[in-house]
């Protein structure tokens, strides 16, 4: 759960943009009644990594396409370091594999920049409840891309990965899997990994049943 301050919550606004940085810091001063914030500002991936370093920092704002080294790599930073603060991420887009990588990356959040006042206020509130918030267009997203990857598990899959599981439905061992697709041993056995992961598959009988109930193994009748 992200640390609970009580006046004022220091925020920083991580935001390529310096009339959006300015905006947030006015409507958190002057419109909520819950909470009084003090907002910092960074414009750059390595400036908001320093500032979040040089003090005590309950909930950062990360713009997704941040300069530098972006937004992903600077929510994986930051809480590598400092675990306990909450990111949300910041967004134009509502894409789901967007937000999936938001999530992978371990924010809290993430809304789109666009959002009223009240829903950021909402967002920083939750988050710092210990629970996660989404934009409604972001939640919708997320929802439809876990149903179709629960529906359609192959999908999970890089290209290369598909070509390697579908040679160990054949029956063919690593070895003969590398030689097959010009690849090593060892490369092989990385992606075997990676499939068993996406698939949540553990050993191979695990696998030749997934390929079952996807229909890649043709039963004999």
């Amino acid at each position: 759960m992200c640390p609970r301050i009580l006046t004022p919550v220091r925020v920083l606004v991580a935001d390529q943009h310096r009339i959006f940085r300015a905006g947030i810091k006015i409507l958190l001063a002057e419109r909520s009644s819950w909470q009084q914030f003090q907002v910092d500002e960074a414009e750059t991936t390595e400036e908001a990594v320093a500032t979040v370093g040089s003090g005590v920092y309950p909930v950062v704002l990360m713009d997704y396409n941040l300069p530098g080294r972006g937004g992903i790599k600077g929510i994986e930073i930051i809480l590598s370091r400092w675990p306990t603060t909450c990111v949300i991420a910041l967004t134009d887009s509502d894409d789901g594999g967007q937000a999936d990588r938001i999530v992978r990356a371990g924010a809290r959040g993430c809304i789109l920049r666009n959002v009223g006042v009240d829903t950021l206020i909402s967002a920083i509130r939750t988050v710092m409840g210990g629970r996660l918030f989404y934009s409604n267009e972001i939640a919708l997203q997320l929802m439809d891309r876990r149903d179709m990857m629960i529906r359609y598990p192959l999908e999970r899959l890089t290209v290369r990965e598909k070509q390697v599981f579908l040679n160990i439905l054949t029956g063919l061992n690593d070895k003969d899997i590398g030689v097959c697709l010009g690849i090593a041993k060892r490369t092989v056995d990385k992606h075997r990994q990676h499939i068993n992961h996406k698939l949540g598959t553990k050993t191979p009988l695990e696998l030749l049943q997934a390929g079952l109930r996807m229909g890649l193994i043709k039963v004999p009748e």
